[in-house]
């Protein structure tokens, strides 16, 4: 699984709460960074910050890391920012968790889509 934020701290947390359950994490705190390891490892789930600071960001990112890790991989955007709801959609993620969210919520979804 793929975390990308970056805000580390936000990254690291949901990075523990997923090792807790078991899940495999690595973490990326920008879209380059993203790109290299879905480039060098088989990435099963990515939860994606959709407002990253610098490019890729956003769609082309997903376009991007659905690329490297194949367009059945779930994206999952998870973002504070009620504008970019109507992005990742128009970008056909997978799903989308408002942020804050319940860390109960989070496990719900990454359990839905690791089956």
């Amino acid at each position: 699984m793929l975390v990308v934020d970056d805000d580390l701290d936000i990254a690291e947390s949901i990075s523990d709460v997923l090792r807790t359950g078991g899940y495999q994490v690595e973490i990326a705190e920008s879209g380059d960074g993203a790109l290299a390891i879905a480039g060098r490892l088989t990435v099963a789930m990515v939860l994606l910050d959709w407002r990253l600071p610098n490019e890729p960001a956003g769609a082309a990112l997903v376009r991007r890391l659905r690329d490297l890790c194949g367009h059945a991989t779930p994206v999952v955007v998870l973002s504070a920012d009620p504008m970019s709801l109507a992005e990742a959609r128009e970008a056909q993620v997978s799903d989308y968790l408002p942020k804050p969210f319940e860390i109960a919520d989070l496990l719900h979804l990454v359990d839905t889509y690791s089956r």
